[in-house]
């Protein structure tokens, strides 16, 4: 009985000390960030990742046409001259929503006002952005027609619409970034409406195979 008993102190007296040191350990990293924010600047140990938005929008189909995809040809490396999605990096303080409208408008000059975006997801493999760790939300739209006013800006050179079914080679993961929003609006609403709509969407994201993440 005695070593029994002796075992149990000595495992809880283990348990004591391993939850002190988690104790102490939460207890300093908490009073380095409050010693950090008299600085008007938190540091963690712990690394963080950069932080973008890209928009997909997918026009609805005339009579007899195609759905097509807005994209961009990108100004800067990493894939200069690459077709991509619209989007950019999130700026300090702002919110996914707000920055998919801005990069929206900034390098394609669409009016977000004239789009509906909803959040598709988050897309976040360490090696899809050879800048370094990037995590990036997507942001969707169906809009009714290509007649927005479309013209290149900021980081893009070119923004010209694709038809879904034959779309270019794209830069980082944006080919997966696209699969997945066009079977996201495939469920909407809005792809109901058109006849057909939803399963072209669906048979469109069908042909889009990896490998996901190209080279720069």
């Amino acid at each position: 009985m005695a070593h029994v008993l002796t075992g149990v102190i000595a495992s809880g007296a283990g348990v004591a000390v391993g939850f002190a040191a988690r104790r102490w350990r939460s207890s300093r990293a908490t009073s380095t960030a409050f010693a950090a924010a008299a600085t008007g600047k938190f540091c963690y140990q712990y690394p963080r990742p950069a932080v973008t938005v890209d928009t997909i929008i997918v026009s609805k189909p005339a009579a007899g046409a195609p759905a097509q995809l807005l994209l961009i040809k990108r100004k800067n490396p990493p894939f200069k001259d690459a077709w991509a999605l619209p989007g950019g990096f999130v700026d300090e303080s702002e919110g996914l929503d707000i920055a998919a409208a801005r990069e929206l408008q900034e390098e394609t000059s669409v009016d977000p006002s004239s789009v509906s975006l909803s959040q598709v997801g988050a897309f976040g493999d360490p090696g899809r952005d050879p800048r370094g760790w990037t995590i990036t939300v997507a942001y969707a739209a169906l809009v009714p027609t290509t007649n927005l006013g479309v013209k290149a800006a900021d980081d893009a050179k070119d923004a010209r619409w694709f038809d879904i079914s034959a779309l270019p080679a794209l830069a980082f993961d944006h080919k997966l970034v696209v699969r997945s929003s066009l079977r996201h609006l495939a469920k909407q609403p809005a792809a109901a409406s058109v006849a057909g709509l939803a399963a072209a969407l669906d048979s469109a994201a069908d042909k889009l195979e990896g490998p996901w993440q190209q080279q720069s």
